[in-house]
């Protein structure tokens, strides 16, 4: 499979190889989550950033799914679980240009969204670190 890549030149083929595509996630990685908990700053219904390399999860005090519908009118697919944490799974090739493009997006769209009134879907802190616990 990757002779027929090197056949047509395709630029990602380099990353395919060794350590490079692993290295690249946790940096983007890196950078994406210094991005959203930067945010959280800024907004006071993000109650937490978290995640490992590209896989990202963003817990908000609210229900999620308006900013999944105003991401996507930005051109961001994200998806919201358990009612109110938005989940990120960018590509593996995503360069540090695209980090910032779409942090920049994600901050627009928080910022413009009508803010959702708190539902009881959405635990409180306590009681999600509670259920957290006993499910270990």
């Amino acid at each position: 499979m990757l002779e027929g890549l090197e056949a047509r030149g395709d630029p990602l083929e380099p990353r395919l190889r060794g350590d490079e595509l692993v290295e690249d996630v946790r940096a983007r990685g890196a950078e994406l989550k210094a991005g959203l908990k930067k945010m959280a700053a800024k907004f006071d219904f993000i109650r937490e950033v978290r995640g490992e390399g590209l896989m990202i999860g963003v817990d908000l005090d609210v229900e999620g799914a308006p900013y999944v519908a105003e991401a996507l009118k930005e051109g961001l697919l994200i998806n919201c679980t358990h009612d109110h944490i938005l989940r990120l799974l960018p590509p593996f090739i995503l360069t540090a240009q695209q980090v910032k493009e779409g942090l920049s997006k994600i901050e627009s769209v928080l910022a413009r969204t009508e803010r959702p009134a708190k539902s009881a879907a959405v635990p409180s802190a306590p009681a999600a670190a509670l259920t957290l616990a006993a499910a270990r």
